[in-house]
């Protein structure tokens, strides 16, 4: 039978699923109808998202079948974990700053709060406290880290190549860097994921 503290974690993970799906869905109508070649998953943010909500279909499909899917879950929880974290430490003091650094003039979009906090906040704070409150299965494994560098490495690719496809970077402030800046800033910034994932507890 489970016990409180489980029932409590099903129902963090239910409401990040629900979270999510409200995020996907109201994304309709609030992108142009072409942003270009690789649409919404030129965003880290969408990709975020997406890799979250597996994470948290998983952790219940685990209170269901408890040890189910051991391998795929590791691989994706702890990665995305520490990423969900990245994606709002950039996004909000950016955002705050300067609109502009994310979003282009040409094209400007609207994210009412609540849409914005489901794509930007809440997918990070709901995963961390299940991670730091619940997760009595974290074993660290550089098997994780090699993944974040690997992830890093990809997406530093797939937006280069959207750039080349396009003629614009899906994030205007990447325009600002040199190729030698950009990739240095993408490495930074798989860095700062290792360091939230290394905070992490360790047995």
């Amino acid at each position: 039978m489970a016990t409180t503290k489980e029932w409590t974690r099903l129902l963090l993970n239910i409401v990040g699923l629900l979270s999510n799906a409200y995020g996907f869905s109201s994304l309709t109508g609030i992108f142009p109808p072409d942003i270009g070649f690789g649409g919404l998953f030129q965003f880290l943010t969408i990709i975020g998202l997406t890799l979250a909500t597996i994470t948290f279909a998983l952790k219940i499909i685990r209170f269901v079948i408890p040890n189910a899917l051991e391998d795929i879950y590791k691989s994706v929880a702890y990665v995305t974990t520490p990423m969900e974290g990245l994606i709002t430490l950039l996004y909000w003091p950016m955002v705050i700053y300067s609109k502009d650094l994310l979003q282009h003039q040409e094209v400007p979009f609207v994210l009412p709060l609540p849409l914005d906090m489901s794509l930007h906040l809440w997918p990070a704070v709901l995963l961390w406290i299940d991670f730091l409150l619940f997760d009595i299965e974290f074993v660290r494994s550089k098997t994780h880290i090699y993944v974040i560098y690997i992830f890093t490495l990809l997406y530093l690719g797939w937006s280069s190549y959207c750039f080349a496809r396009n003629g614009f970077w899906v994030y205007p402030f990447l325009a600002e860097f040199s190729t030698i800046g950009r990739a240095t800033f993408f490495m930074l910034c798989g860095n700062v994921c290792i360091g939230m994932y290394e905070a992490g507890k360790k047995t």
